[in-house]
């Protein structure tokens, strides 16, 4: 009997004025980021953790239907709905994809978002082993919650190399534009990474805060994590690690 799929949810839970959006990874969900929110809420800040166009579903294709620039939009729009809630004191974070799209935020000097960063996130433009990665997910998807004859998974996932291709290439130029646009943030930066990262090279991260090497940034390094860095062997210090980063941020509650 195949395992029965449950839809992830976004959580929005409001607790002070003190708010946080978290962005989850290219082929992740809300899941990604649900422990490091419930350890926020713990902490009494607002948390918000957005799902991306096409994610959460039993069918990789719907991801791949989607745009990369849409899912920048969407992140604005997280940032817009908190802001016409009436929170005027922002921090964005983000795994992996997630990351590179809190740190554009970052860099289009929104007066709300006053820091964030990003965790295990192609920033500097590297080779990835997202392609791999991703017929592997899809793999499991389709064997986990559906009851595709091993013909029908076939003709499901052969067409999937081509469309990761296409849609890595709208990454990568969202990617090349963060890193060329870095020297723009103004705001405290946190970076994260895992040193057993599957996905992306993890040296590239000093690369990456070269280009910031003149702002108030704060680098947290994980020797024992791999790239879903929220979820790995080091989650309790890593989340410790995250609050201690918010508490260092100018925020007003009167």
């Amino acid at each position: 009997m195949k395992k029965k799929f449950v839809t992830p949810k976004p959580i929005f839970s409001e607790q002070s004025k003190k708010a946080v959006i978290l962005f989850h990874a290219y082929s992740g969900s809300p899941n990604d980021v649900r422990m490091l929110a419930r350890k926020l809420e713990q902490e009494h800040y607002t948390v918000y953790t957005p799902m991306f166009t096409g994610h959460g579903t039993v069918d990789p294709h719907d991801i791949l239907a989607a745009r990369p620039n849409q899912w920048f939009e969407e992140a604005k729009a997280a940032v817009t709905l908190l802001v016409d809630k009436g929170y005027d004191q922002i921090a964005v974070f983000g795994l992996s994809l997630g990351g590179m799209y809190a740190m554009r935020l970052l860099e289009q000097q929104i007066p709300q978002i006053i820091g964030g960063g990003s965790f295990c996130s192609p920033i500097t433009p590297v080779e990835t082993n997202v392609p791999t990665s991703f017929l592997w997910y899809a793999n499991m998807v389709l064997d986990t919650f559906t009851d595709l004859s091993p013909d029908e998974k076939a003709r499901e996932l052969e067409t999937v190399p081509k469309k990761v291709a296409t849609q890595l290439a709208g990454i990568q130029e969202h990617s090349q534009m963060t890193y060329d646009e870095l020297a723009k943030i103004t705001q405290p930066i946190l970076f994260v990474q895992a040193a057993q990262d599957e996905m992306i090279p993890a040296e590239s991260v000093f690369n990456t805060i070269q280009q910031v090497k003149d702002k108030k940034f704060t680098l947290n390094w994980y020797p024992n994590s791999g790239h879903v860095v929220t979820v790995g062997p080091e989650r309790k210090q890593f989340e410790q690690d995250v609050v201690a980063f918010l508490q260092t941020l100018s925020w007003n509650e009167e």
